[in-house]
């Protein structure tokens, strides 16, 4: 099953096959931060900003919200 991003319960983002996918798009569109908790490693734990976190979508479902810019793909 595909994931995506969303804010609250609201999908903003479109389906991609993995949820690693949905991360890197999520950190190009700014929203990923380093927290203050570190890993195993000691490197500060990236997080997504308050209000989104990434779940299993439906493709049909995404619906972005016009305040956030999404990163266009490059082929």
């Amino acid at each position: 099953m595909p994931y995506a991003l969303f804010v609250d319960d609201q999908q903003i983002s479109r389906a991609l096959p993995t949820e690693h996918d949905v991360w890197h798009y999520a950190d190009d569109a700014g929203l990923v931060v380093d927290a203050l908790i570190q890993d195993e490693t000691g490197k500060p734990e990236r997080i997504l900003e308050q209000g989104y976190s990434i779940r299993q979508a439906e493709p049909e479902e995404a619906k972005p919200l016009a305040s956030i810019e999404m990163p266009k793909r490059v082929a």
